[in-house]
């Protein structure tokens, strides 16, 4: 008798999961991070809406997971705004609200509003979502009455009156091994779907997690205990659709802000507050190293973990299509000549727009960038995302970034307008100078002299080659050439043999560059003679010009590093300089792509 063949088990439960952009702000490494550079980071307050469908009833249950950071800052308590003014360059657009139109949701079809905890920038603004429950993580209620004792810095202030309590659950203590008894607490979505949020909290030991709540009762989504961070602090583990099957993916919130720290490249970081007191991030650090150690082995397990500020998962292009309002576009550009169909992932263009905004500033969206997002938001999202790179380390400050680009796009070997007026606008904004802002233009018109730099070495070459001029050649210096290498000298901070030669063979035009060339270096400006920059950030702006792939001149590239690095300069100021200059290649783009859009907008009437 033939054996009957057995059922297939049923597919795994899942859910849809996509991330929410809901601000960006400047972290200072040293708080978060050791050893520490002294660089700030801007970084994304990211947040996760987690949509599930009931397989026998269809209905589909909302949870928004952290609301990120607050449209109107205005609107925190006076201690948080003080706290926020620390934390700026800051960007509220898009918020979570925003996000979620994106899609083509409004907070109102949101059933639950989960919060990884309760510190400023993952409440948001929760009169935005007035028919939503929110749910919190044990002790995060008592939290919001005050500041505790036990916690030290700006980050740990709270508000009172956040939170409808009527709608409102704190979950049980995990740590509790005999809860109240008594009905569970049980919630209905707006469809009327029951979800259970009271636990009782059980191990998850394919995952080694000691205490999760398994929501839809399916294994499709857990709220994780995740201890140290603050108290209340939970995460999401979730499962989604995938290829070929299904994948989990691990939403840390705050477990972790510096993914360094997670691959053991970097420590936990401390600070003094005004009063001595050493300050973490962390309220309890020996339990968030348990909790990071914890999350470490999920990602070794093939887990995706992301972070509240994970700025290298935001970087990475291809998670752009995992923002809710993600869409597949099909472009179609036809003329007489060609029909071209380009089908690519992409996030809306507004989105695209705000995120540019956000990470790079307003001043610098020119037309070139504009005219590549509208034809190519693939590459104009990945452009974004390593223009943006040298912002977010900020080892220079935001007003030396933009005269470092300046410099770059005003030199005779690149004249690129659209950046000069997008850079002079960005360092007027961040504070520069006008006389700051010309001595740029000053120290970048030096470039032609390398002509004489390498023409006149050469030409002696060719000379001794030749066997003539001998004595023009090896002529020791005159009282007034001498006069001149002294006075390079004490006005430039430096000699360099390459100078030789010039001054020897034609001491006039040598005489008239020390002339012209000194100007940054001698006039006034405010009551000193000695220019409107420091002579380090001289420097940087001759490494600039020197290393874009236009120029390439590498003695003069070489000097000006070594004397830099005498000012004062680190290394990794000097590397920040050459990721700036790098950035000239994206200026192809910038010029193409609208002389492409205008070819292609309409078919050719040429006969």
């Amino acid at each position: 008798m033939a054996s009957k063949a057995q059922p297939s088990p049923p597919p795994p439960a899942t859910v849809q999961l996509h991330a929410l952009s809901a601000g960006h702000f400047s972290l200072p490494e040293e708080q978060f991070v050791y050893p520490s550079s002294g660089a700030r980071s801007t970084v994304p307050s990211l947040c996760f809406l987690v949509q599930h469908t009931n397989p026998a009833t269809g209905i589909i249950t909302r949870i928004v997971f952290d609301l990120g950071l607050r449209r109107d800052v205005e609107r925190y308590s006076e201690p948080i705004r003080r706290h926020v003014a620390t934390r700026q360059p800051m960007t509220t657009t898009p918020d979570v609200v925003t996000s979620l139109q994106a899609g083509g949701l409004t907070p109102r079809e949101v059933d639950y509003v989960v919060y990884s905890h309760v510190h400023w920038d993952h409440v948001g603004e929760p009169r935005d979502f007035p028919g939503s429950k929110f749910i919190v993580g044990h002790g995060a209620l008592d939290l919001l009455q005050g500041t505790s004792s036990k916690l030290r810095g700006g980050h740990s202030f709270f508000e009172a009156d956040l939170l409808d309590l009527s709608r409102t659950t704190e979950l049980i203590d995990p740590s509790d091994t005999q809860p109240k008894t008594g009905p569970q607490i049980k919630f209905s979505s707006l469809g009327g779907e029951t979800v259970n949020v009271a636990g009782p909290w059980k191990p998850l030991p394919e995952f080694d997690l000691p205490a999760v709540l398994d929501i839809f009762q399916d294994g499709s989504v857990y709220i994780v205990d995740a201890p140290g961070h603050l108290p209340g602090h939970i995460n999401l583990l979730a499962q989604a659709p995938g290829d070929g099957g299904s994948r989990w993916v691990y939403l840390a919130g705050d477990t972790c802000h510096d993914r360094r720290i997670m691959r053991k490249e970097k420590e936990i970081g401390e600070w003094f507050d005004k009063t001595g007191q050493v300050c973490c991030i962390h309220a309890d650090r020996a339990k968030a190293e348990e909790t990071i150690e914890r999350v470490r082995g999920l990602e070794e397990r093939g887990v995706e973990v992301i972070f509240a500020h994970d700025v290298e998962w935001e970087s990475d292009v291809g998670n752009r299509g995992r923002f809710f309002g993600a869409l597949s576009s099909v472009h179609v550009v036809e003329t007489n000549d060609f029909l071209s169909v380009f089908i690519l992932p992409i996030v809306l263009k507004s989105q695209l727009k705000e995120d540019f905004i956000a990470r790079l500033g307003a001043p610098a969206l020119h037309s070139g960038w504009a005219s590549l997002l509208s034809i190519d938001p693939e590459f104009f999202a990945a452009s974004v995302s390593l223009a943006a790179v040298p912002r977010q380390k900020s080892h220079l400050s935001r007003k030396h970034q933009s005269l470092i680009a300046l410099a770059v796009d005003s030199a005779a070997t690149h004249l690129y307008t659209p950046g000069i007026r997008a850079h002079v606008t960005s360092a007027l904004k961040e504070g520069a100078t006008l006389p700051e802002i010309l001595e740029v233009i000053e120290l970048s018109s030096t470039l032609g002299i390398h002509a004489c730099n390498i023409g006149v070495p050469l030409l002696v070459e060719v000379l001794k080659e030749e066997g003539k001029y001998t004595d023009e050649i090896t002529k020791p210096f005159d009282d007034r050439q001498e006069q001149l290498k002294e006075e390079f000298t004490e006005k430039r901070g430096y000699w360099h043999t390459f100078w030789e030669d010039f001054l020897r063979l034609d001491p006039e035009f040598f005489g008239a560059y020390l002339e012209f060339s000194s100007v940054p270096w001698v006039k006034h400006v405010n009551g000193d003679k000695k220019g409107a920059l420091e002579p380090k950030m001289k420097e940087l702006v001759y490494c600039a010009f020197d290393c874009a792939s236009t120029h390439l001149y590498v003695p003069g590239l070489k000097l000006h590093m070594k004397n830099a690095l005498g000012y004062g300069a680190t290394p990794q100021e000097i590397i920040e300089v050459l990721e700036i200059a790098t950035l000239l290649s994206l200026h192809t783009a910038h010029v193409a792509a609208p002389i492409i859009a205008e070819l292609t907008a309409a078919p050719s009437t040429s006969s």
